[in-house]
């Protein structure tokens, strides 16, 4: 494929895959200076491992995507547990007494 057909396929896949992705007024979960270089190298990878058509460079390239908002994702903390368990906690719950109101009448 000459070199002019392969650009353009990428620029097509390229536009298909982030118009998708990062719509107007949507909400995006990918910073675009990150996302920008990282699809355009991860397309043009895809390209030299043999996939050469529009819809399935597109494809891949919005499964990437999708695939950055996972990296972004911090894995939990879990909560010390400091050695207390629910089962041997006892708890005490103290007498409130009743305040009443004077009515306004």
């Amino acid at each position: 494929m000459p070199q002019t057909n392969q650009n353009d396929l990428l620029d097509r896949a390229f536009d298909a895959a982030w118009n998708f992705y990062f719509k107007p007024g949507g909400s995006s979960y990918v910073s675009e200076s990150l996302a920008r270089p990282a699809l355009t190298q991860f397309l043009a990878r895809k390209l030299r491992e043999g996939v050469n058509d529009e819809p399935s460079l597109a494809a891949a390239g919005l499964q990437f995507l999708f695939s950055l908002e996972d990296e972004d994702d911090e894995p939990a903390v879990p909560f010390p547990s400091w050695g207390l368990h629910l089962e041997h906690a006892g708890a005490r719950f103290p007498r409130v007494n009743r305040v009443l109101l004077p009515s306004f009448s």
